[in-house]
C-alpha cells in the first residue's frame, strides 16, 4: 500500500513538472496583436475628371509667299482653357500604362497686320486673325508609380478648329475685302506629368503638354490661297475621381 501511494504521488509530481516546462516554452504575448500591413495603392481602374490651365503659342502661315508680298508668317496667340476627361490605367508592379480622352474649350486667339504701298495701286493693309475655340485629345500614357505618386509621359492625337480671318483695307481708309474660313485640323501632342492620389478615389495632377497642328491648305484672302496652322504649350492641372 505504501509503494502504491508513493508511485501515485510520484506520477502527480512528474505531470506537474512537465506541465510547467511546457508552459515555459510558450511565447509570451505582450499588448494587442500587430495591425495588418496595408496593401500598396493601385492605379488600376477607370477615372473621370476636370482639367484647366493656360495655353500659349503661335499661328503659322505662308501668306507672305503669295502675291500680297506680306510678312505675316508667324504671330502669337494665348488663352485659358478648361474641360473634362475620362481615362483608364492598368498597373503592372510599379509600371502603369493607360489612355485618356479629353475635350477642352479654348479662346486661343491672336492677330497681325502688314502694309504694302503698291497693293491695289493705292496701297493697303492686310489684317490676319486666328481663333481656336475647342480642342480634343486621345492620349496614351506610361509611367512609374511610387505608391500614391505617379510620374508619366504622354502623347497622342490632337484635333482642333482653326478660324482664319483676313481683312484688306485701303491705306487711306475703306474696306476692300473681308472674309474668314474655319477648318478642323489634326495634329499631335506630347507631354510630361505627375499625379498624387489622396485616397482610393481622389487624385490631383499637373501636366505640361506640347501640341502641334501642321499647316493645312484651303484658306484664302481675297481669292489668294494660303496654308495655316498653329502650335502651343499647355500648362494644366486636373482633378480626377477613380473607380
Amino acid at each position: 500500500m505504501t509503494i502504491t501511494r508513493s508511485l501515485a504521488l510520484a506520477s502527480v509530481a512528474l505531470c506537474a513538472v512537465a506541465s510547467a516546462a511546457a508552459a515555459a516554452d510558450l511565447p509570451t504575448m505582450k499588448g494587442p496583436p500587430p495591425a495588418p500591413v496595408a496593401s500598396p495603392f493601385s492605379w488600376t481602374g477607370f477615372d473621370v475628371g476636370l482639367q484647366g490651365g493656360y495655353g500659349w503659342g503661335a499661328e503659322s502661315d505662308d501668306l507672305s509667299v503669295t502675291s500680297f508680298g506680306f510678312t505675316a508668317d508667324h504671330f502669337t496667340a494665348n488663352s485659358p482653357f478648361g474641360g473634362a476627361h475620362v481615362g483608364y490605367d492598368q498597373q503592372f508592379g510599379s509600371f502603369v500604362i493607360g489612355a485618356r480622352a479629353e475635350l477642352d474649350g479654348f479662346d486661343l486667339h491672336g492677330a497681325t497686320a502688314a502694309s504694302n504701298g503698291s497693293c491695289y495701286s493705292e496701297g493697303c493693309t492686310v489684317t490676319l486673325a486666328f481663333h481656336n475655340t475647342w480642342q480634343a485629345f486621345l492620349l496614351a500614357r506610361a509611367g512609374v508609380a511610387f505608391d500614391r505618386w505617379l510620374v508619366y509621359v504622354t502623347g497622342g492625337l490632337a484635333v482642333g478648329d482653326d478660324r482664319e480671318s483676313a481683312t484688306i483695307t485701303q491705306t487711306n481708309g475703306g474696306t476692300l475685302w473681308s472674309g474668314s474660313q474655319t477648318q478642323t485640323l489634326t495634329g499631335g501632342a506630347i507631354g510630361l506629368g505627375a499625379e498624387y492620389a489622396f485616397d482610393a478615389h481622389w487624385r490631383l495632377g499637373a501636366e505640361w503638354r506640347c501640341v502641334d497642328f501642321p499647316k493645312s491648305s484651303g484658306f484664302s484672302a481675297d481669292g489668294v490661297p494660303y496654308s495655316a496652322g498653329f502650335n502651343e504649350n499647355l500648362a494644366l492641372v486636373s482633378l480626377s475621381y477613380g473607380f
